[in-house]
């Protein structure tokens, strides 16, 4: 049954697209082109939550449609993230109105950034499970299948003060770079985005630092002076003057030598705290924040920032120097000298060291299936290498002129007994078949490699021939 877009109200039946039908029990949500309904399976009173959109504004049905398609998302071990709250099914609406149920979600026990600022904020064990959680959610979504978020805020992000576990919902947004759906929220947007790239990999590491430095400050990365003056000198709202503020012109914070946006100096109550917490951050912590908002700010550094694995190794490392203040009695970080809470100096802790064990005794090789490919470069000599089923190659590995994202994984089938290469990529390739037929594998796309088979990664620059499949 077709919906009337101005009929959404209490008691009205939607029917999905598998005939299911549900009743609107009450409006818990708004944005700009969205609203968002608790409402009553009428099968079996299971409540979900239903996102209607107006219209369909920058492909984000097709968006939709693609992560339905997915169901779940599952990390290289095969667990499913439920950290992740997917669309579930379409319910059509007329002309260009439509909108789709998902799992309602119990948020009993989470809280958002700014609520747990003005409230019982996390200790430090605790912020290192949310971001190590945050960042297998974002390292899934990349290399996995070749998906990026986009739309990092913090009104998508719960986390739970008392476990470190998260959930991140309204998740529409999540997609393959190629298909653009929506640039991010002001104050997460990467510089490039503004300069007019898609959101990818790259911003979303931008993003994560941001939510990082947020939960950890209170401050976002180019909220200082310099910022404020360009505002009240060109009589601008934050939102209009973000593509500067936030994009070519931006300046962080704590720019070790720029100190044109430094809040340093700034003697509010909100600014002061924020400078607080920074001093008593460890320096591996402060180098991460440096990397992503100085070092590698720039469109020509972005594929240097620090990755998700890079997040996730750091706070594992900083969760095995956590220690107990002998002043406040709280878990904190010991690798800055003073307590995280309160300040007060502590003594540092070094990072425990597994005992050493005398090495096992080496089992018999096991048959790996593999494929032997000779990589095509522009410029460079050609070169052969085998690769084994859960190698995945960056395209520094293929060639020099290319970055350092992820490009693919080679997958093997146990029942369908094929190797195949995952794109994990954000363009399209061209698959040029043995018999000279040709086809297209979008990102997150699998196919299955065959002997002769030609792999044009990048038309002219990157391409791989596959000599062999074992």
């Amino acid at each position: 049954m077709k919906q009337n877009p101005n009929a959404l109200k209490k008691g009205r039946v939607i029917t999905d697209r598998n005939g299911r039908s549900y009743t609107l029990i009450e409006r818990i949500g708004s944005g700009g082109q969205a609203v968002v309904w608790k409402v009553k399976d009428n099968t079996d009173d299971t409540l979900y939550a239903y996102k209607y959109y107006k219209n369909n504004r920058m492909n984000v049905r097709q968006n939709i449609e693609d992560l339905i398609a997915i169901g779940a998302f599952k990390d290289r071990d095969g667990n499913v993230l439920h950290e992740v709250i997917l669309p579930k099914v379409i319910v059509d609406g007329e002309n260009t109105a439509f909108g789709y149920i998902m799992e309602l979600v119990d948020l009993k026990g989470f809280t958002t950034i700014l609520k747990a600022w003005a409230g019982e904020y996390p200790d430090s064990r605790i912020l290192c499970r949310i971001v190590q959680n945050f960042a297998h959610v974002f390292e899934t979504l990349h290399l996995s299948y070749g998906m990026c978020y986009k739309d990092v805020n913090e009104g998508n992000i719960f986390f739970n003060v008392h476990t470190g576990e998260i959930r991140i919902i309204d998740n529409d947004n999540i997609g393959y770079s190629s298909k653009f759906t929506i640039k991010g929220t002001n104050r997460y947007i990467a510089p490039e985005v503004y300069l007019g790239h898609n959101p990818d990999h790259n911003s979303d590491r931008f993003s994560l630092a941001v939510f990082v430095l947020r939960l950890l400050t209170g401050a976002y990365p180019f909220d200082g002076p310099r910022s404020e003056a360009y505002c009240l000198n060109h009589n601008m709202l934050e939102k209009d003057a973000a593509p500067v503020i936030y994009g070519t012109e931006a300046v962080f914070i704590w720019h070790p030598t720029d100190l044109s946006n430094s809040i340093a100096s700034v003697k509010t109550p909100r600014a002061k705290g924020q400078n607080m917490f920074w001093k008593r951050l460890p320096e591996e912590l402060k180098q991460l924040f440096i990397s992503t908002f100085v070092t590698n700010l720039s469109e020509d550094r972005r594929a240097e920032r620090p990755t998700d694995a890079d997040w996730t190794r750091t706070f594992q490392t900083l969760e095995q120097t956590i220690v107990t203040c002998p002043h406040c009695k709280t878990e904190t970080f010991s690798g800055a000298g003073v307590c995280f809470e309160c300040g007060r100096k502590l003594a540092k802790r070094k990072p425990k060291r597994p005992p050493v064990q005398p090495p096992a005794p080496m089992p018999a090789p096991a048959k790996k299936h593999s494929v032997t490919v000779k990589i095509l470069s522009a410029g460079e000599a050609k070169k052969e290498t085998v690769l084994y089923v859960s190698d995945t190659r960056t395209g520094t590995d293929i060639s020099r002129n290319l970055t350092s994202d992820t490009l693919f994984k080679i997958l093997y089938n146990k029942k369908e007994k094929k190797v195949g290469i995952r794109n994990l990529s954000s363009a399209s390739w061209t698959i040029v078949h043995p018999d000279r037929t040709r086809s297209e594998c979008m990102p997150g796309q699998v196919e299955v490699l065959e002997k002769g088979m030609m792999i044009r990664i990048i038309p002219k620059t990157a391409q791989l021939n596959v000599l062999d499949v074992l």
